[in-house]
């Protein structure tokens, strides 16, 4: 009876298999998308494994530019590239597959 089962068995787990590994190249090809278009945008890698990918970028924000400006007027600018250099922190995202 038992060997009646590993017959079926055998087959099905031979096509899992070769299906799987099928199925997880289509995967990392997208995967590879996503992380071009990701870079393509200006987005910094910090991380990948197979299961997720973080990436980070700086934001301009042109509100804090006109704070700056508004209230210091010509040592505005200066002080915002500084800020934007030096001292404003990348946003971080987080893909998981």
């Amino acid at each position: 009876m038992t060997t009646i089962i590993m017959l079926f068995i055998l087959p099905i787990g031979v096509i899992v298999y070769f299906f799987d590994k099928k199925v997880q190249k289509e995967n990392q090809k997208k995967f590879d998308k996503i992380d071009e278009m990701y870079y393509q945008n200006g987005y910094t890698i910090v991380s990948r494994t197979d299961r997720s990918l973080v990436v980070e970028k700086k934001h301009f924000n042109l509100g804090v530019l006109l704070m700056f400006f508004g209230a210091l007027a010509y040592f505005g600018l200066p002080l915002y590239y500084l800020y934007y250099r030096f001292i404003l922190k990348p946003k971080k995202t987080t893909i998981a597959f």
